[in-house]
């Protein structure tokens, strides 16, 4: 090929080639630069994982073999505890897992079962509480001129006081592996906590990087641990404390970087070779293609001029069928066709117009029937729109001398299809022109042609038009194009119908089952109730909500309980009337009319069906799931005599039957409606009581059964409203709980008892600790320890003057986050109570790892027990058991002198109740406080307690 410099002369020709060779020499270069060094960090990188990879793969493996030993040793002792003594038979042990096996003791011989004898090894406290446990302590003894000993000790009665144990020297091959287990290009070691090395697969250089990679900070991915040559290391630490109290060990697995990065090297030089050679191909091509493209492009420009000065004549000629070829057809195309374009612009702007203006789309067909008619030479003309694929129904509109007219005709399926599946049209024969019974004028399709064309929406036939021409040649494509573009407007006017359609459908009706949507349902609900009135009839709105639809939705995922509404859908369509109503009017819930009901057994009938039919399973995503219905039912006009007030009762309803257990239906009744409202203005006035400050604190001391001194106080909530008076918190409570107001109760609970305390401790008195309530909403806000915080740093009052006390439900849902924040709470000296324990979900699985103080006898038991045999045992036993875990345990609701006796009897530490007092005001709490603390004689002899005065109750 000959290379002429002549297109050089163009100042376009020699930017463009310029920026071709700036813009291949330099990214060239730069990408083979970057990808080498980044290739190099890759590899790096993936060695670095796959040493991390492995060092806890063989961690884990060391793990497992020394609770493989663990678990040896409670059994070899288990043996011993069984046998008649150090004599008895010698127990089971696994072959070749140690190198030494005695019984030692703190103050005896030790006896040598396997190897060498072993001592009692230095095992301070914590350790020993540890063995106590039935666990064994691992125990790294250091050797001389070898690696140190691994020793595990297991106590072999800990109930015994002499604590003879079992003490193992592991065998190091079976402990670490042996030689032949490690590759020899990686190197592994573990080390103590202090640095020291318990094992190395490969001892020297290796084992040097290993211990410098134990000292690198976490991101450095490298260690240049030697002289010699530099390596990758990855680690992972084993935490043995838990297990068996001894600090953790790090495993390190190290790589020479030589070895990781030696894939490169040879795709180095490849790279380089393939980067030059591509630098001089892009150099050629270059100047190749920028004076191929030039002269093209200057007839191009020429003819871009001719075509602004509206000469549509003139033809672009480039020789070659490449894409400035094909560009230049296609621009002699482009101006040929926008020449007859300018000759349609106004038909087509006009049908525009009406496509836009009317809501209806038939003036639209006459238009296009009529242009059609001037631009063709077709004896008659109709478009065919089709109704019904399947049945072959369509409406057929023509121009006649009267006007349009509009027929039906037939068209059949398989002409319909071969119609769609040739969009540029379709000449018909005589058998295929007799089916189709067009509409035309009489005689038009007898000895002439038909010819088709499909008007197309999103890849569907939509409509056609159809033309009877006496000569079967070919339109031209000066006919063809404007006649195309005409069909296209047609298809524009019915997709706008159709989508105005579809949007209508869609602001009506339920996108998921297809059900009347909220809108829809209460626009065929006031006609229904309307309609009722009207003809004295009676019609009934049962509202629907799905019980436990959220655990579907959090357990298996939206789009599962997005077919468990279909399901629910389809369920309940079964169960009512052709004539009835079914919605969704949103997320769970579903509402049913029931038109010209015979009475209250025929509505029940249907609920009935509805809570059968949902109470089955539901195959949700390869699951079965269970929900079921509560129903609420209104009747008109017994209940309501316009849709919004039967709504509102029938959700009325919906919530009793919730309440009263789920999976059920209940009518409305007029005192529903007066709780309704009631529970509102309840709230109404709980807002106000916050912002008014009618909310007090009332103290009920705790008594020491033992010395008779108050050794503890709760704080009780009292609400003085200015119209109900005193009102008590069983009344109040829940709805505070249920509308969130709970949370700004309990955090100024929290502030009032801990300004209280101070205040006492301001007077001169020596108040005792304050027990506050603690809602689970508080919890689940995750911000309780800093309101404790700030409730303690505002009064000024120390940690141990505040007890926190919970309910037991508060761990079945928040288990994780409360028992964190109790911890918290307990790290900074606040005391924690379990309240009416014996009443939730008492388990002995929790209550032993929770962070508790105070067991609270619910007073359930405590009123029952003199006369109840099960509640004394009860009482007797929650008792025993928090003196059993050293918790403190204090009887509520104290009662009677009977009650006091049983419970000394049983040495519970503390006591309230109206035997000794009611919950008192603060001052009056501060003069019993008084009372107490006034100089007796002698001064060593506890205080007698006495039953409290009627004043002082």
């Amino acid at each position: 090929m000959k290379v002429e410099g002549t297109f050089v002369r163009s100042r376009v020709a020699r930017r463009i080639l310029a920026l071709f060779m700036l813009c291949a020499f330099v990214p060239a270069l730069t990408l083979a630069l970057l990808t080498l060094g980044q290739v190099r960090n890759l590899l790096r990188e993936q060695a670095h994982a796959q040493l991390v990879h492995a060092s806890k793969a063989y961690g884990l493996n060391v793990y497992e073999r020394l609770l493989l030993v663990h678990r040896d040793l409670q059994q070899m002792a288990a043996d011993l505890r069984e046998g008649t003594g150090l004599g008895g038979a010698t127990p089971k042990m696994i072959p070749g897992t140690y190198a030494s096996l005695s019984v030692v003791g703190p103050q005896a011989r030790p006896v040598p079962i396997l190897g060498e004898p072993l001592s009692w090894p230095q095992i301070g406290g914590p350790a020993l509480t540890h063995l106590n446990a039935n666990e064994s302590v691992l125990v790294v003894e250091p050797a001389s001129g070898a690696a140190p000993r691994i020793v595990l000790v297991q106590l072999i009665d800990p109930g015994r006081p002499e604590r003879f144990a079992l003490a193992a020297e592991l065998n190091p091959v079976e402990l670490w592996g042996a030689p032949d287990d490690f590759s020899e290009a990686v190197g592994v070691c573990v080390l103590a906590e202090t640095g020291a090395k318990l094992f190395c697969s490969q001892p020297g250089p290796a084992s040097d990087s290993a211990s410098a990679a134990s000292t690198v900070p976490e991101p450095a991915r490298t260690s240049d641990a030697t002289a010699q040559q530099a390596m990758i290391a990855g680690q992972w630490q084993l935490f043995l404390k838990p297990k068996f109290y001894a600090p953790s060990w790090t495993v390190i697995e190290t790589e020479p970087v030589s070895a990781a990065i030696a894939p490169i090297e040879q795709f180095t030089r490849i790279f380089i070779g393939v980067t030059v050679l591509s630098l001089l191909l892009v150099a050629l091509s270059s100047v190749v293609q920028v004076r191929r493209t030039m002269g093209p492009l200057e007839k191009l420009i020429d003819g871009i001029r001719r075509l602004a000065g509206a000469d549509f004549t003139h033809q672009v000629e480039v020789s070659g069928s490449d894409e400035f070829g094909q560009l230049a057809t296609a621009f002699n195309q482009m101006a040929a066709r926008l020449g007859r374009q300018l000759d349609t612009l106004k038909v087509l702007s006009r049908i525009d117009q009406v496509i836009l203006s009317k809501v209806d789309v038939d003036p639209v067909f006459a238009l296009a029937l009529t242009e059609i008619g001037a631009l063709t030479p077709a004896g008659s003309a109709v478009i065919v729109v089709p109704e019904s694929a399947a049945a072959g129904e369509a409406r057929a509109y023509r121009l006649a001398a009267d006007g349009q007219q509009i027929s039906r005709i037939t068209v059949a399926p398989p002409l319909l299809s071969r119609i769609a599946a040739r969009p540029e049209g379709l000449w018909l024969d005589a058998a295929d022109a007799a089916a189709l019974k067009c509409a035309l004028e009489p005689g038009a399709g007898r000895g002439g042609s038909l010819f088709v064309l499909p008007i197309m929406d999103r890849g569907n036939v939509c409509a056609f038009t159809c033309l009877a021409l006496a000569d079967p040649a070919p339109l031209a494509d000066a006919v063809l194009a404007p006649l195309r573009e005409l069909c296209d407007r047609v298809g524009v006017a019915l997709s706008a119908a159709a989508r105005d359609e579809q949007l209508i459908y869609q602001i009506r009706h339920d996108d998921l089952t297809g059900l009347p949507n909220r809108l829809l349902f209460k626009e065929r609900l006031s006609q229904e109730v309307a309609s009722a009135r009207r003809d004295g009839r009676s019609l009934a709105l049962l509202y629907v909500d799905l019980d436990r639809f959220k655990s579907v939705n959090d357990s298996l995922g939206h789009t599962a309980g997005d077919e468990l509404l279909e399901q629910t859908a389809q369920r309940m369509r079964t169960c009512i009337r052709e004539s009835d109503t079914l919605a969704r009017l949103g997320g769970d819930e579903f509402a049913v009319v029931l038109t010209n009901i015979s009475g209250p057994r025929a509505v029940s009938t249907v609920a009935e069906h509805i809570v059968e039919a949902l109470s089955g399973p539901f195959v949700v995503g390869q699951h079965e799931s269970y929900v079921s219905a509560s129903i609420g039912i209104a009747i008109c006009p017994t209940d309501g005599a316009d849709s919004e007030d039967l709504l509102k009762k029938a959700d009325t309803a919906m919530y009793r039957a919730k309440d009263a257990g789920r999976g059920r239906f209940v009518f409305f009744e007029e005192r529903m409606n007066a709780e309704a409202v009631e529970r509102l203005a309840l709230e109404r006035e709980l807002r106000q009581a916050l912002l008014r400050n009618e909310f007090s604190l009332h103290y009920q001391p705790q008594f020491d059964l033992r010395t008779g001194r108050i050794t503890g106080a709760e704080a009780l909530l009292r609400w003085t409203h200015p119209i109900r008076g005193l009102v008590a918190p069983s009344a109040f409570i829940a709805v505070a709980e249920d509308t969130g107001l709970i949370e700004e109760i309990g955090r100024r609970v929290l502030l009032d008892a801990c300004a209280q305390h101070a205040a006492w401790q301001s007077a001169g008195l020596r108040p005792p600790r304050i027990a506050v309530n603690v809602s689970g909403r508080q919890f689940r806000r995750g911000d309780l320890v800093l309101l404790v915080e700030d409730a303690l740093r505002r009064s000024g009052s120390a940690a141990s003057a505040l007890e926190i006390e919970v309910t037991e439900s508060l761990f079945m849902d928040e288990s994780a986050n409360a028992v964190a924040m109790l911890d918290k709470l307990r790290q900074m000296g606040v005391q924690v109570a379990i309240d009416d324990f014996g009443t939730g979900y008492s388990s002995m699985s929790y209550l032993k790892r929770l962070p508790v103080d105070v067991l609270k006898v619910d007073q359930s038991f405590i009123a029952d027990m003199t006369d109840n045999f099960d509640a004394r045992a009860i009482a007797k036993a929650i008792i025993k058991l928090a003196q059993t875990l050293n918790k403190s345990v204090v009887a509520e609701g104290v009662e009677t002198a009977e009650q006091v006796a049983l419970l000394k009897r049983w040495r519970c530490h503390r006591v309230q109740g109206y035997y000794f007092s009611r919950p008192l005001a603060a001052d009056r709490f501060a003069e019993l406080l008084r009372q107490q603390q006034r100089p007796t004689e002698p001064q060593d002899e506890a205080v007698s307690m006495l039953p409290a005065t009627d004043a002082a109750r």
